[in-house]
Protein backbone atom coordinates (compact mmCIF):
# COMPACT_ATOMS: atom_id res chain seq x y z
CA UNK A 1 0.00 0.00 0.00
CA UNK A 2 1.26 3.50 -1.12
CA UNK A 3 1.26 6.55 1.04
CA UNK A 4 -1.52 7.40 3.03
CA UNK A 5 -2.83 10.98 3.83
CA UNK A 6 -2.71 12.00 7.18
CA UNK A 7 -6.41 11.82 7.21
CA UNK A 8 -6.96 8.68 6.24
CA UNK A 9 -5.30 7.02 8.78
CA UNK A 10 -7.95 7.47 11.39
CA UNK A 11 -10.27 6.46 8.78
CA UNK A 12 -8.50 3.19 8.78
CA UNK A 13 -9.37 1.76 12.27
CA UNK A 14 -12.64 1.44 11.40
CA UNK A 15 -13.03 1.40 7.72
CA UNK A 16 -9.71 -0.56 6.94
CA UNK A 17 -11.33 -2.54 3.37
CA UNK A 18 -12.93 0.55 2.28
CA UNK A 19 -9.42 2.44 2.72
CA UNK A 20 -7.37 0.13 1.14
CA UNK A 21 -9.81 -0.65 -1.86
CA UNK A 22 -9.73 3.58 -2.43
CA UNK A 23 -5.82 3.71 -2.37
CA UNK A 24 -6.21 1.90 -5.47
CA UNK A 25 -7.69 4.63 -7.60
CA UNK A 26 -7.01 7.34 -9.35
CA UNK A 27 -8.23 9.69 -6.64
CA UNK A 28 -5.93 7.34 -3.68
CA UNK A 29 -2.92 7.97 -5.84
CA UNK A 30 -3.30 11.68 -6.61
CA UNK A 31 -0.47 13.10 -5.14
CA UNK A 32 3.06 11.60 -3.39
CA UNK A 33 6.32 11.38 -2.52
CA UNK A 34 8.05 10.04 -5.56
CA UNK A 35 10.13 7.02 -4.03
CA UNK A 36 11.68 3.52 -5.94
CA UNK A 37 9.09 1.71 -4.19
CA UNK A 38 6.02 3.66 -5.99
CA UNK A 39 7.66 4.75 -9.50
CA UNK A 40 6.92 3.14 -12.48
CA UNK A 41 9.12 5.17 -14.84
CA UNK A 42 12.26 4.20 -16.32
CA UNK A 43 14.87 6.64 -14.45
CA UNK A 44 18.30 5.04 -16.38
CA UNK A 45 17.65 3.91 -20.07
CA UNK A 46 15.26 5.63 -22.12
CA UNK A 47 15.15 8.51 -19.44
CA UNK A 48 15.79 11.31 -22.40
CA UNK A 49 14.55 13.22 -25.31
CA UNK A 50 15.13 16.29 -27.13
CA UNK A 51 12.66 18.66 -27.77
CA UNK A 52 12.57 20.51 -31.05
CA UNK A 53 10.09 23.48 -30.51
CA UNK A 54 12.22 24.52 -27.34
CA UNK A 55 15.68 23.09 -28.24
CA UNK A 56 15.87 21.60 -24.97
CA UNK A 57 17.34 18.29 -24.05
CA UNK A 58 15.43 16.96 -21.01
CA UNK A 59 16.96 13.99 -18.78
CA UNK A 60 15.55 12.65 -16.03
CA UNK A 61 18.45 10.44 -13.34
CA UNK A 62 17.38 8.82 -9.84
CA UNK A 63 20.55 9.28 -7.69
CA UNK A 64 20.79 7.79 -4.02
CA UNK A 65 17.45 7.62 -4.03
CA UNK A 66 16.13 11.06 -5.02
CA UNK A 67 15.08 11.77 -8.29
CA UNK A 68 15.74 14.56 -10.91
CA UNK A 69 14.99 16.31 -14.15
CA UNK A 70 17.39 18.39 -16.35
CA UNK A 71 17.16 20.83 -18.93
CA UNK A 72 19.97 21.69 -21.62
CA UNK A 73 19.70 24.30 -23.80
CA UNK A 74 22.14 26.73 -25.73
CA UNK A 75 22.05 29.10 -23.17
CA UNK A 76 21.99 27.14 -20.34
CA UNK A 77 21.49 23.90 -17.70
CA UNK A 78 18.76 23.70 -15.22
CA UNK A 79 18.18 20.30 -12.86
CA UNK A 80 15.85 20.49 -10.21
CA UNK A 81 14.64 17.68 -8.09
CA UNK A 82 11.47 16.04 -7.95
CA UNK A 83 9.76 15.40 -4.83
CA UNK A 84 6.38 14.87 -5.83
CA UNK A 85 4.52 12.85 -8.53
CA UNK A 86 1.43 13.72 -9.56
CA UNK A 87 -1.20 11.73 -10.59
CA UNK A 88 -1.84 7.64 -10.51
CA UNK A 89 -0.10 6.78 -13.24
CA UNK A 90 -3.71 4.90 -15.08
CA UNK A 91 -3.03 7.62 -18.05
CA UNK A 92 -0.37 9.80 -17.40
CA UNK A 93 2.19 11.23 -14.32
CA UNK A 94 3.64 14.90 -14.23
CA UNK A 95 6.18 15.87 -10.88
CA UNK A 96 6.78 18.45 -8.80
CA UNK A 97 9.58 20.13 -7.18
CA UNK A 98 9.38 22.23 -3.64
CA UNK A 99 11.17 25.48 -3.26
CA UNK A 100 13.11 26.30 -0.13
CA UNK A 101 10.24 29.10 0.01
CA UNK A 102 7.12 26.17 0.15
CA UNK A 103 6.43 26.64 -3.44
CA UNK A 104 5.46 23.91 -5.66
CA UNK A 105 6.94 24.64 -9.31
CA UNK A 106 5.05 22.53 -11.83
CA UNK A 107 7.87 20.77 -14.10
CA UNK A 108 7.59 20.48 -17.55
CA UNK A 109 8.07 16.77 -18.23
CA UNK A 110 5.79 14.13 -17.90
CA UNK A 111 5.41 10.43 -18.20
CA UNK A 112 2.94 8.94 -20.40
CA UNK A 113 1.60 5.06 -19.25
CA UNK A 114 0.97 4.40 -23.48
CA UNK A 115 3.79 2.51 -25.57
CA UNK A 116 4.80 1.05 -22.68
CA UNK A 117 5.58 3.49 -20.53
CA UNK A 118 7.41 6.85 -22.23
CA UNK A 119 8.58 10.97 -21.17
CA UNK A 120 7.45 13.74 -23.14
CA UNK A 121 6.52 17.10 -22.89
CA UNK A 122 3.19 17.63 -20.26
CA UNK A 123 0.36 19.04 -21.53
CA UNK A 124 0.42 22.88 -22.54
CA UNK A 125 4.08 22.78 -22.37
CA UNK A 126 4.76 21.48 -26.35
CA UNK A 127 5.51 24.74 -27.61
CA UNK A 128 9.18 26.63 -28.16
CA UNK A 129 8.16 29.59 -25.06
CA UNK A 130 6.65 26.81 -22.64
CA UNK A 131 7.43 27.95 -18.79
CA UNK A 132 10.19 25.50 -18.38
CA UNK A 133 11.02 25.18 -14.49
CA UNK A 134 9.57 27.91 -13.25
CA UNK A 135 5.84 27.52 -13.28
CA UNK A 136 4.21 28.09 -9.68
CA UNK A 137 1.31 25.43 -8.90
CA UNK A 138 -1.68 27.70 -7.92
CA UNK A 139 -4.52 27.14 -5.22
CA UNK A 140 -6.83 26.56 -7.79
CA UNK A 141 -5.07 23.89 -9.42
CA UNK A 142 -3.84 22.03 -6.01
CA UNK A 143 -7.96 22.05 -4.44
CA UNK A 144 -8.31 19.33 -7.27
CA UNK A 145 -5.32 17.53 -7.36
CA UNK A 146 -4.50 16.62 -3.23
CA UNK A 147 -6.20 16.74 -0.14
CA UNK A 148 -6.55 20.38 1.76
CA UNK A 149 -3.39 21.91 2.47
CA UNK A 150 -2.28 24.19 5.45
CA UNK A 151 -1.71 27.89 3.76
CA UNK A 152 -0.51 30.71 5.24
CA UNK A 153 -1.60 34.02 4.92
CA UNK A 154 -3.49 34.20 1.16
CA UNK A 155 -1.65 35.05 -1.40
CA UNK A 156 -3.28 34.09 -4.50
CA UNK A 157 -0.08 34.86 -7.19
CA UNK A 158 2.51 33.70 -4.89
CA UNK A 159 0.71 30.38 -3.66
CA UNK A 160 3.08 29.01 -0.61
CA UNK A 161 2.11 25.50 0.97
CA UNK A 162 3.20 24.43 4.40
CA UNK A 163 4.49 21.11 5.60
CA UNK A 164 3.48 18.50 5.72
CA UNK A 165 2.02 18.57 2.73
CA UNK A 166 -1.02 16.22 2.65
CA UNK A 167 -0.40 12.77 0.10
CA UNK A 168 -3.41 12.16 -2.06
CA UNK A 169 -7.27 13.21 -2.04
CA UNK A 170 -8.91 12.16 1.16
CA UNK A 171 -12.03 10.69 2.79
CA UNK A 172 -13.28 14.06 3.71
CA UNK A 173 -13.24 15.50 0.06
CA UNK A 174 -16.42 13.52 -0.03
CA UNK A 175 -17.51 13.49 3.72
CA UNK A 176 -16.33 15.83 5.19
CA UNK A 177 -14.15 17.29 8.31
CA UNK A 178 -14.18 14.09 10.27
CA UNK A 179 -12.99 15.71 13.52
CA UNK A 180 -17.05 15.08 15.69
CA UNK A 181 -17.12 12.05 13.78
CA UNK A 182 -13.94 10.82 15.69
CA UNK A 183 -15.34 11.85 18.77
CA UNK A 184 -18.69 10.51 18.70
CA UNK A 185 -18.60 7.74 15.62
CA UNK A 186 -22.95 7.32 14.68
CA UNK A 187 -24.59 8.48 12.03
CA UNK A 188 -24.86 12.00 11.82
CA UNK A 189 -21.40 13.00 12.45
CA UNK A 190 -20.27 12.15 9.14
CA UNK A 191 -21.49 13.08 6.36
CA UNK A 192 -23.37 9.99 4.03
CA UNK A 193 -23.25 11.48 0.02
CA UNK A 194 -26.18 9.24 -0.79
CA UNK A 195 -28.18 11.03 1.54
CA UNK A 196 -28.32 14.10 -0.02
CA UNK A 197 -29.99 15.35 -3.26
CA UNK A 198 -28.91 14.11 -6.59
CA UNK A 199 -27.44 17.51 -7.64
CA UNK A 200 -25.40 17.71 -4.01
CA UNK A 201 -24.36 14.24 -4.95
CA UNK A 202 -23.25 15.44 -8.60
CA UNK A 203 -21.43 18.96 -7.20
CA UNK A 204 -18.98 16.27 -4.72
CA UNK A 205 -17.91 14.69 -8.14
CA UNK A 206 -18.05 18.62 -9.77
CA UNK A 207 -16.22 20.05 -7.71
CA UNK A 208 -12.72 18.37 -8.75
CA UNK A 209 -14.22 17.10 -12.33
CA UNK A 210 -15.78 19.58 -14.47
CA UNK A 211 -14.04 22.23 -16.38
CA UNK A 212 -15.88 23.52 -19.13
CA UNK A 213 -12.18 24.37 -21.22
CA UNK A 214 -9.19 23.85 -20.10
CA UNK A 215 -8.28 27.09 -22.53
CA UNK A 216 -7.73 30.55 -21.05
CA UNK A 217 -11.70 31.78 -20.64
CA UNK A 218 -11.47 31.39 -17.48
CA UNK A 219 -14.05 27.99 -17.01
CA UNK A 220 -14.32 29.31 -13.05
CA UNK A 221 -14.88 31.64 -10.78
CA UNK A 222 -14.47 31.33 -7.00
CA UNK A 223 -16.87 33.71 -4.96
CA UNK A 224 -14.39 36.44 -3.55
CA UNK A 225 -15.55 35.62 -0.24
CA UNK A 226 -14.54 32.07 0.09
CA UNK A 227 -11.33 31.13 1.11
CA UNK A 228 -8.97 28.56 -1.07
CA UNK A 229 -9.99 25.32 0.21
CA UNK A 230 -12.81 25.96 2.09
CA UNK A 231 -15.84 24.16 0.40
CA UNK A 232 -17.57 21.54 2.01
CA UNK A 233 -19.47 18.63 0.57
CA UNK A 234 -23.01 18.85 0.75
CA UNK A 235 -23.58 22.85 0.54
CA UNK A 236 -24.27 23.66 -3.10
CA UNK A 237 -21.15 24.31 -5.06
CA UNK A 238 -22.42 27.84 -6.15
CA UNK A 239 -22.19 29.20 -3.41
CA UNK A 240 -18.37 28.41 -3.49
CA UNK A 241 -17.48 28.65 -7.16
CA UNK A 242 -19.20 29.71 -10.43
CA UNK A 243 -18.48 28.10 -14.03
CA UNK A 244 -18.44 29.46 -17.98
CA UNK A 245 -17.84 27.88 -20.96
CA UNK A 246 -17.81 29.05 -24.61
CA UNK A 247 -21.21 29.25 -26.42
CA UNK A 248 -23.38 27.05 -27.15
CA UNK A 249 -23.45 25.24 -30.69
CA UNK A 250 -20.45 26.54 -32.19
CA UNK A 251 -17.19 24.22 -32.60
CA UNK A 252 -15.49 25.01 -29.02
CA UNK A 253 -18.62 23.86 -27.29
CA UNK A 254 -18.00 20.47 -28.61
CA UNK A 255 -14.59 20.15 -27.08
CA UNK A 256 -13.38 16.81 -25.35
CA UNK A 257 -10.81 17.80 -22.62
CA UNK A 258 -9.18 16.09 -20.02
CA UNK A 259 -11.10 17.45 -17.07
CA UNK A 260 -14.55 17.12 -19.07
CA UNK A 261 -16.40 13.97 -17.28
CA UNK A 262 -19.54 16.08 -15.84
CA UNK A 263 -19.41 18.47 -18.82
CA UNK A 264 -19.76 15.80 -21.18
CA UNK A 265 -21.78 13.48 -19.45
CA UNK A 266 -24.75 16.60 -18.95
CA UNK A 267 -24.83 16.61 -22.92
CA UNK A 268 -25.97 12.75 -23.26
CA UNK A 269 -29.19 11.67 -23.81
CA UNK A 270 -28.70 9.17 -20.81
CA UNK A 271 -28.62 12.24 -18.04
CA UNK A 272 -31.59 14.47 -19.66
CA UNK A 273 -33.89 11.83 -19.59
CA UNK A 274 -33.09 10.48 -16.50
CA UNK A 275 -35.42 13.14 -14.55
CA UNK A 276 -32.38 13.73 -12.21
CA UNK A 277 -31.55 10.15 -11.43
CA UNK A 278 -28.12 10.10 -12.72
CA UNK A 279 -24.94 10.69 -11.02
CA UNK A 280 -21.49 9.87 -11.42
CA UNK A 281 -22.37 7.34 -8.97
CA UNK A 282 -24.69 5.33 -11.17
CA UNK A 283 -21.63 3.85 -12.66
CA UNK A 284 -18.72 4.54 -10.49
CA UNK A 285 -18.02 3.41 -6.76
CA UNK A 286 -15.92 6.27 -5.42
CA UNK A 287 -13.77 3.58 -3.02
CA UNK A 288 -13.01 1.29 -5.82
CA UNK A 289 -11.17 1.84 -9.37
CA UNK A 290 -13.98 -0.42 -11.31
CA UNK A 291 -16.51 0.95 -12.73
CA UNK A 292 -20.18 -0.62 -12.97
CA UNK A 293 -22.47 -1.43 -15.79
CA UNK A 294 -25.25 0.17 -15.32
CA UNK A 295 -26.62 0.40 -18.40
CA UNK A 296 -29.12 -2.63 -17.68
CA UNK A 297 -30.73 -0.66 -15.20
CA UNK A 298 -32.62 1.65 -17.52
CA UNK A 299 -31.64 -0.22 -20.68
CA UNK A 300 -33.62 -3.58 -19.60
CA UNK A 301 -33.78 -4.63 -23.41
CA UNK A 302 -30.43 -3.48 -24.22
CA UNK A 303 -29.36 -6.07 -27.56
CA UNK A 304 -26.01 -7.79 -25.63
CA UNK A 305 -26.36 -7.44 -21.94
CA UNK A 306 -23.10 -9.59 -21.60
CA UNK A 307 -20.66 -7.01 -23.12
CA UNK A 308 -19.45 -3.70 -21.39
CA UNK A 309 -21.97 -1.25 -22.79
CA UNK A 310 -19.71 1.62 -22.68
CA UNK A 311 -16.86 -0.03 -24.68
CA UNK A 312 -19.08 1.03 -28.10
CA UNK A 313 -20.95 3.93 -26.63
CA UNK A 314 -18.12 6.00 -24.52
CA UNK A 315 -15.32 6.52 -27.11
CA UNK A 316 -12.19 6.21 -25.90
CA UNK A 317 -10.11 9.34 -27.39
CA UNK A 318 -7.32 11.41 -27.50
CA UNK A 319 -8.26 15.04 -25.89
CA UNK A 320 -7.73 18.08 -27.61
CA UNK A 321 -5.86 19.45 -24.58
CA UNK A 322 -3.24 15.95 -24.11
CA UNK A 323 -2.94 14.54 -27.30
CA UNK A 324 -0.50 11.85 -25.44
CA UNK A 325 -3.30 10.54 -23.82
CA UNK A 326 -6.65 7.91 -23.89
CA UNK A 327 -9.59 9.04 -21.72
CA UNK A 328 -13.13 7.73 -22.27
CA UNK A 329 -15.22 10.05 -23.42
CA UNK A 330 -18.53 10.91 -21.03
CA UNK A 331 -20.96 11.98 -24.02
CA UNK A 332 -23.13 8.70 -24.18
CA UNK A 333 -24.12 8.66 -27.27
CA UNK A 334 -25.91 5.79 -29.91
CA UNK A 335 -22.81 6.00 -32.30
CA UNK A 336 -19.86 6.99 -30.83
CA UNK A 337 -18.10 10.06 -32.62
CA UNK A 338 -14.74 9.98 -34.25
CA UNK A 339 -11.97 9.13 -32.17
CA UNK A 340 -9.81 12.51 -31.98
CA UNK A 341 -11.08 16.28 -32.17
CA UNK A 342 -10.19 18.74 -34.01
CA UNK A 343 -7.43 21.07 -32.61
CA UNK A 344 -9.59 24.50 -31.83
CA UNK A 345 -7.58 28.02 -32.30
CA UNK A 346 -7.85 30.54 -29.15
CA UNK A 347 -10.79 31.68 -28.43
CA UNK A 348 -11.86 35.05 -28.24
CA UNK A 349 -15.17 36.44 -27.98
CA UNK A 350 -18.29 35.87 -24.92
CA UNK A 351 -17.84 34.45 -22.71
CA UNK A 352 -21.15 32.23 -21.30
CA UNK A 353 -22.16 31.13 -17.86
CA UNK A 354 -22.18 27.44 -17.07
CA UNK A 355 -23.13 26.39 -13.87
CA UNK A 356 -25.20 27.87 -12.54
CA UNK A 357 -27.07 28.37 -15.58
CA UNK A 358 -27.56 32.13 -14.31
CA UNK A 359 -24.97 33.90 -12.40
CA UNK A 360 -25.16 37.47 -11.24
CA UNK A 361 -24.58 39.79 -13.57
CA UNK A 362 -21.31 40.99 -11.95
CA UNK A 363 -19.43 37.80 -11.62
CA UNK A 364 -20.38 37.53 -15.80
CA UNK A 365 -18.81 40.88 -16.28
CA UNK A 366 -15.23 39.42 -14.29
CA UNK A 367 -15.89 36.75 -16.40
CA UNK A 368 -15.34 38.30 -20.06
CA UNK A 369 -12.06 40.31 -18.37
CA UNK A 370 -10.66 37.96 -16.04
CA UNK A 371 -8.14 35.86 -18.91
CA UNK A 372 -8.56 39.02 -21.63
CA UNK A 373 -11.30 36.62 -23.52
CA UNK A 374 -13.75 39.51 -24.05
CA UNK A 375 -11.49 42.70 -22.81
CA UNK A 376 -13.21 45.62 -24.32
CA UNK A 377 -16.85 44.96 -23.63
CA UNK A 378 -15.92 43.43 -20.88
CA UNK A 379 -14.85 46.77 -19.36
CA UNK A 380 -18.07 48.24 -20.30
CA UNK A 381 -20.31 45.72 -18.90
CA UNK A 382 -17.75 45.22 -15.65
CA UNK A 383 -17.91 49.55 -15.28
CA UNK A 384 -21.82 49.82 -14.62
CA UNK A 385 -20.79 48.07 -11.26
CA UNK A 386 -18.20 50.41 -10.34
CA UNK A 387 -19.81 52.35 -7.75
CA UNK A 388 -21.08 49.68 -5.90
CA UNK A 389 -18.72 47.23 -5.83
CA UNK A 390 -19.31 45.16 -2.90
CA UNK A 391 -15.31 43.84 -2.28
CA UNK A 392 -11.83 44.94 -3.35
CA UNK A 393 -11.04 42.29 -5.52
CA UNK A 394 -13.68 43.62 -7.98
CA UNK A 395 -12.37 46.93 -8.16
CA UNK A 396 -8.92 45.17 -8.65
CA UNK A 397 -10.63 43.08 -11.47
CA UNK A 398 -11.64 46.28 -13.36
CA UNK A 399 -7.89 47.70 -12.83
CA UNK A 400 -6.37 44.75 -14.11
CA UNK A 401 -8.54 44.98 -17.27
CA UNK A 402 -7.73 48.50 -17.73
CA UNK A 403 -4.30 47.98 -17.65
CA UNK A 404 -4.33 45.18 -19.65
CA UNK A 405 -5.57 47.05 -22.62
CA UNK A 406 -3.51 49.51 -21.85
CA UNK A 407 -4.60 52.30 -20.19
CA UNK A 408 -2.65 52.28 -17.27
CA UNK A 409 -3.77 55.75 -16.06
CA UNK A 410 -7.21 54.72 -15.44
CA UNK A 411 -6.57 51.81 -13.76
CA UNK A 412 -4.24 53.62 -11.08
CA UNK A 413 -7.48 55.11 -9.29
CA UNK A 414 -8.79 51.89 -8.56
CA UNK A 415 -5.69 49.71 -7.35
CA UNK A 416 -5.68 52.79 -4.78
CA UNK A 417 -9.91 52.08 -4.31
CA UNK A 418 -9.03 48.17 -3.71
CA UNK A 419 -6.11 49.05 -1.69
CA UNK A 420 -8.48 50.98 0.39
CA UNK A 421 -10.65 48.35 1.08
CA UNK A 422 -8.41 45.87 1.66
CA UNK A 423 -5.02 47.10 2.76
CA UNK A 424 -3.07 43.48 2.24
CA UNK A 425 -4.36 42.52 -1.29
CA UNK A 426 -0.80 41.91 -2.82
CA UNK A 427 -1.86 41.49 -6.51
CA UNK A 428 -3.03 45.23 -5.92
CA UNK A 429 -0.08 46.46 -4.88
CA UNK A 430 1.90 44.64 -8.07
CA UNK A 431 -0.73 46.02 -10.29
CA UNK A 432 -0.34 49.91 -8.74
CA UNK A 433 3.68 49.43 -8.93
CA UNK A 434 3.34 48.69 -12.81
CA UNK A 435 1.18 51.03 -13.52
CA UNK A 436 2.65 53.52 -11.38
CA UNK A 437 6.47 52.63 -12.20
CA UNK A 438 9.39 53.83 -11.77
CA UNK A 439 7.56 55.55 -8.48
CA UNK A 440 8.60 53.78 -5.35
CA UNK A 441 5.84 54.93 -3.42
CA UNK A 442 3.72 51.75 -3.70
CA UNK A 443 6.34 49.40 -4.31
CA UNK A 444 7.57 50.43 -0.37
CA UNK A 445 3.81 50.34 0.08
CA UNK A 446 3.46 46.72 -0.51
CA UNK A 447 6.52 45.70 0.74
CA UNK A 448 5.24 46.44 4.40
CA UNK A 449 2.73 43.67 4.06
CA UNK A 450 4.79 41.35 2.47
CA UNK A 451 8.53 42.05 2.90
CA UNK A 452 10.08 39.19 0.74
CA UNK A 453 7.72 40.29 -2.20
CA UNK A 454 10.03 39.43 -4.86
CA UNK A 455 8.25 41.30 -7.65
CA UNK A 456 8.05 44.27 -5.69
CA UNK A 457 11.70 44.03 -4.51
CA UNK A 458 12.55 43.39 -8.44
CA UNK A 459 10.94 46.55 -9.17
CA UNK A 460 12.06 48.48 -6.68
CA UNK A 461 15.43 47.70 -6.86
CA UNK A 462 15.22 48.08 -10.61
CA UNK A 463 13.53 51.83 -10.12
CA UNK A 464 16.14 52.69 -7.59
CA UNK A 465 19.57 51.06 -9.02
CA UNK A 466 19.72 49.48 -5.74
CA UNK A 467 21.84 45.53 -5.73
CA UNK A 468 20.50 45.30 -2.28
CA UNK A 469 16.96 44.70 -3.76
CA UNK A 470 17.66 43.05 -6.82
CA UNK A 471 19.65 40.21 -4.52
CA UNK A 472 16.92 40.06 -1.64
CA UNK A 473 14.43 39.32 -4.75
CA UNK A 474 16.64 36.75 -5.78
CA UNK A 475 16.75 35.10 -2.26
CA UNK A 476 13.10 35.25 -1.97
CA UNK A 477 12.30 33.80 -5.63
CA UNK A 478 15.66 32.38 -7.15
CA UNK A 479 13.15 31.16 -10.16
CA UNK A 480 12.22 34.81 -11.20
CA UNK A 481 14.60 35.64 -14.39
CA UNK A 482 14.01 39.32 -14.01
CA UNK A 483 15.86 39.85 -11.36
CA UNK A 484 19.28 38.44 -12.20
CA UNK A 485 18.88 40.22 -15.57
CA UNK A 486 17.94 43.85 -13.85
CA UNK A 487 21.34 43.33 -10.82
CA UNK A 488 23.23 42.04 -14.29
CA UNK A 489 22.44 45.44 -15.76
CA UNK A 490 23.38 47.38 -13.03
CA UNK A 491 27.04 45.36 -12.08
CA UNK A 492 27.74 46.00 -16.08
CA UNK A 493 27.00 49.88 -15.71
CA UNK A 494 29.67 49.65 -13.25
CA UNK A 495 32.08 47.62 -14.91
CA UNK A 496 31.86 44.13 -13.20
CA UNK A 497 31.43 42.28 -16.61
CA UNK A 498 32.61 39.00 -15.37
CA UNK A 499 29.78 38.93 -12.20
CA UNK A 500 27.31 40.57 -14.67
CA UNK A 501 27.38 37.96 -17.35
CA UNK A 502 27.22 35.44 -14.56
CA UNK A 503 23.95 36.67 -13.48
CA UNK A 504 22.56 36.71 -17.16
CA UNK A 505 23.72 32.94 -17.58
CA UNK A 506 21.57 32.29 -14.43
CA UNK A 507 19.00 34.12 -16.01
CA UNK A 508 18.97 32.36 -19.37
CA UNK A 509 19.46 28.94 -17.44
CA UNK A 510 15.91 29.61 -15.49
CA UNK A 511 14.60 30.99 -18.70
CA UNK A 512 16.79 30.04 -22.19
CA UNK A 513 14.26 32.33 -23.81
CA UNK A 514 14.89 35.54 -22.65
CA UNK A 515 15.76 37.66 -25.04
CA UNK A 516 16.85 40.74 -22.55
CA UNK A 517 19.21 38.45 -20.37
CA UNK A 518 20.74 36.69 -24.21
CA UNK A 519 21.27 40.69 -25.75
CA UNK A 520 23.24 41.66 -22.38
CA UNK A 521 25.07 38.78 -21.97
CA UNK A 522 26.48 38.96 -25.99
CA UNK A 523 27.08 42.85 -24.75
CA UNK A 524 28.98 41.72 -21.62
CA UNK A 525 31.02 39.10 -23.04
CA UNK A 526 31.93 41.45 -25.97
CA UNK A 527 32.91 44.20 -22.95
CA UNK A 528 34.90 41.76 -21.16
CA UNK A 529 36.81 40.49 -24.39
CA UNK A 530 37.93 44.65 -25.26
Amino acid sequence: MGPVAIAMLACMSCHQAIVESYLKTGMGRSFFQLAESNRVEDFSRRNSFYHEPSKSRFTMTARSGRFFMKREHPNGTLEKQIHYALGSGNHARSYVNRTPQGRLLALPVSWYAEKGGYWEMAPGYDRPDHAGMRRKINYECFFCHNAYPKIPAVDLDDPVYLEPLPLGIDCARCHGPAEEHLRTPGRGTILNPRKLSTERQLEICMQCHLEPTSQPLPHALRRYDRAPFSFRPGEPLADFKVYFDHPANTAHSEKFEVVSAPYRLKKSACFLKSGGRMTCSTCHDAHRREAKNSCVGCHAEAHNQEQDCAACHMAKRRPEDARRTTLTDHFIQRVPGKADGPELPPYKGPVMAYYPPEVDALYAAVAQVKDGTNLERGIDQLRQFQKTFPRAKFGLELAEAYRNAGRAQEAIPLYEWALQKMPSLMAAWRGLGLSRYPAVEPLLGGLKHSPADAFLLTLLGTARSNEADLRAAIAADPDLPEAYVNLGTILARKGQREQAAALFRKALAVDPQNRAAEANLRLALSGAAR
